[in-house]
């Protein structure tokens, strides 16, 4: 059967969707694809749906916590997607609660009732 593929051309596929995807990937990549889904019907899904783990881990790498909406317009996302894939962030200057709580016991270490 591989002697009669070298001798297959693209006008010996019929007209349409065959031959739109042999043009793309060429005859012997054509005859690859039958062999493994030939005679079945197959769902081909979007290229963006192929792409997307790929944009969303390069929109996660350059997440910064304050710039969501940046991202989105980067990546025709909205920022909900982002926030999505990215956490909520903080605003700009915006100060978590805990981000300046120190342990109530340094402050008063050396004072109180019980140091004394």
């Amino acid at each position: 059967m591989d002697e009669l593929v070298k001798d297959l051309t693209l006008d010996m596929i019929s007209e349409g969707l065959y031959r739109m995807i042999a043009e793309a990937i060429g005859t012997d990549n054509f005859y690859k694809l039958a062999e493994i889904v030939g005679g079945t019907t197959i769902y081909i899904p979007k290229p963006e749906s192929l792409t997307r783990p790929v944009r969303d881990a390069r929109i996660k790498k350059e997440f910064t916590g304050y710039n969501h909406q940046e991202l989105a317009r980067k990546y025709g996302v909205t920022e909900r997607w982002v926030r999505r894939i990215c956490g909520p962030g903080q605003a700009e200057g915006q100060i978590g609660i805990f981000d300046y709580l120190e342990d109530p016991g340094d402050e008063y270490e050396d004072e109180g009732p019980c140091n004394s």
